[in-house]
């Protein structure tokens, strides 16, 4: 009896994971279909010239132009400093972020005193803020460091806070009667109980902090991916113009999908 309940319980299961992977499989097939719909009408709007060629450019000239582009070590120059700014400020906004919202969360005495400059400067405009940041810092890596640090850590530490307030307080009282201390708890139950939430945190803050460097480029800078774009925007060169927001785009859609799943290999831990 209990054999004949495995084998069933295993043809469920085989039956559960087949139609997954035909579900995924059908929603692959549909995402390409709409991506290509999408490429042949632009294409097609631009060869009837349905939209000013100045404003816009079609998929095959952006190719060519990134093709052009590619072979340019300005380009790759322009990566480069784009990469380490943003590098750079998402890296302190996680080793900020992580502990801060971690104790603020965990201890009501640190909450009280970090929520009045967190709740205030998170509905505060970052962008405003980047007059003030390069009158500081000046037009070099160090202000466009700070703004992609600005507006990378509010997801961050937010996330590790929401972490903290929902723990499982059946685990807590659990691990109380078999006489934890606070500290044993808090290795044990609190810091895992928050991995899923800060990678969620860290994915928002990524999307976060591309359009803070980006911005910041644009701003005041004399080189990266925002400067590029604002160089093509007044040359008039449409085609390279969308070939750096394509860069911009992969570079979010890659770093979001790699951290989706590791979110998701760690969802189970959820409380």
């Amino acid at each position: 009896m209990a054999k004949s309940e495995a084998i069933q319980e295993k043809s469920d299961l085989k039956e559960k994971n087949s139609k997954k992977f035909g579900e995924r499989k059908k929603g692959l097939v549909i995402s390409t279909f709409s991506v290509i719909s999408f490429l042949l009408i632009w294409e097609i709007a631009s060869y009837n010239e349905w939209v000013n060629p100045l404003f816009i450019s079609s998929p095959i000239e952006i190719g060519q132009a990134s093709i052009g582009m590619i072979q340019d070590p300005t380009f790759w120059g322009n990566m480069s400093v784009s990469g380490y700014q943003f590098g750079v400020g998402f890296l302190l906004a996680m080793a900020v972020g992580i502990p801060m919202g971690i104790l603020s969360g965990w201890n009501s005495t640190v909450n009280s005193l970090v929520i009045p400059f967190i709740s205030a400067l998170y509905v505060t405009p970052k962008v405003a803020l980047l007059p003030v940041i390069i009158i500081a810092f000046g037009i070099g890596p160090a202000s466009k460091i700070v703004i992609v640090f600005l507006m990378a850590f509010f997801p961050i530490v937010m996330s590790a806070q929401k972490a903290m307030n929902t723990l499982d307080q059946d685990l807590i009282k659990a691990a109380r009667s078999f006489t934890a201390n606070d500290i044993q708890i808090f290795k044990t139950i609190a810091l895992p109980s928050t991995v899923p939430f800060l990678l969620n945190g860290i994915r928002l803050g990524i999307g976060q902090g591309l359009i803070a460097v980006v911005v910041g480029e644009m701003f005041a800078s004399t080189a990266g991916i925002g400067y590029q774009l604002t160089s093509d925007g007044q040359n008039l060169q449409t085609d390279q113009m969308f070939v750096g927001v394509l860069v911009i785009t992969l570079t979010g859609v890659t770093l979001t999908a790699l951290l989706g799943l590791i979110e998701r290999r760690f969802s189970r831990w959820k409380p």
